[in-house]
């Protein structure tokens, strides 16, 4: 594909994949988002069914900023 990162998620889990040397690899961080784990986006996922994508998409800007003055 050529570009240096895309995400899969299944439901459950989000794996990251990143292209290092021509070849896509499972990353434990983003690019996207350095410092914020991603074992947590998921929740955020999950949240968008319940309370809809603004909202959902609103405390996730909140969360990452959080996570990213620590």
């Amino acid at each position: 594909m050529g570009i240096p990162e895309f995400w899969r998620y299944n439901g459950t889990v989000l794996r990251i994949y990143q292209l290092k040397s021509g070849e896509y690899q499972e990353s434990d961080s983003s690019l996207a988002f350095p410092g914020v784990s991603i074992k947590e986006i998921p929740k955020f996922i999950q949240e968008s069914r319940k309370v809809g994508e603004v909202t959902s998409t609103r405390n996730f800007r909140n969360w990452v900023r959080l996570q990213l003055v620590q």
